[in-house]
């Protein structure tokens, strides 16, 4: 059982045995219709962006992977100057809302800790309460509970075209800080991901700043003034050792 302080006066008991009960749903999900493809705003990317390594002298190269990456040779990776990975353990799906471990999780994580990358998590949330985030952020504190983690463990906040798109931005702030308080209650270093525009437009990004945030932005350079760690510039990038297109991310911390 696992417990968070959701706010000074609220606390939310979870039972993860439950909570992990809840995936072997999975083989009822219709993956197309319920893990759907992440979206950023046209007004977060250019013609300016690349889809190249990049090796920056005050930033740290690294990727972001999930099954869409599908069978990945880590060592080859790691050749190819990726330090770290931020690998998805999960997701709620965007119709039904239940909650699957992502089939790579488990074999990207360790294959990543082999070849010697840093690694940290993301789930892709669709919680529509505070409920419904810690129940997510749950799930991620089991599942990562045989790993030792480098990076944070991020919630990833964007349009997908489901339940969680109509939230008002103060409903998405609340839920967005019930997950990350509550993997915080559990030991680990809660982040965000967003684009500059669902930061700016979507959520309250004042009341984030005692997380790590990750910005994504597909342009030579990130328009997003907030103070952000991490920066995903492309979703197209290529690497040997990946047989998919891949997310390219700069970390601007050593964690």
């Amino acid at each position: 059982v696992g417990t968070a302080m959701l706010d000074n006066d609220i606390q939310s008991v979870v039972d993860f045995e439950k909570v992990i009960d809840e995936m072997t749903a999975k083989d009822m999900v219709d993956f197309a219709k319920e893990d759907t493809e992440e979206q950023i705003s046209t007004e977060d990317y250019d013609d300016t962006g690349s889809s190249e390594a990049k090796y920056d002298p005050e930033g740290i190269f690294g990727i972001d992977v999930s099954r869409y990456q599908k069978d990945i040779d880590w060592e080859m990776v790691a050749a190819e100057g990726v330090k770290f990975a931020i690998i998805r353990c999960g997701y709620r799906g965007s119709k039904s809302g239940v909650l699957v471990e992502d089939p790579y999780f488990r074999k990207n994580i360790e294959g990543a800790k082999q070849a010697g990358i840093k690694v940290g998590v993301y789930f892709f949330t669709q919680a529509i309460s505070e409920t419904e985030a810690v129940e997510e952020a749950s799930m991620v504190a089991k599942l990562c509970s045989e790993y030792e983690l480098d990076y944070p463990v991020f919630i990833d906040t964007e349009s997908a075209g489901g339940r969680a798109d109509t939230l008002d931005k103060e409903l998405r702030t609340n839920i967005i800080d019930a997950f990350c308080k509550t993997v915080k209650g559990a030991g680990y270093n809660p982040g965000v991901y967003a684009s500059r525009c669902w930061f700016q437009e979507k959520l309250d990004d004042s009341r984030l700043q005692n997380y790590v945030l990750w910005d994504a932005e597909y342009r030579s350079e990130p328009l997003y003034e907030g103070n952000y760690k991490i920066w995903q510039y492309s979703s197209n990038g290529t690497l040997r050792g990946i047989p998919a297109r891949v997310d390219l991310d700069i970390s601007y911390t050593e964690f």
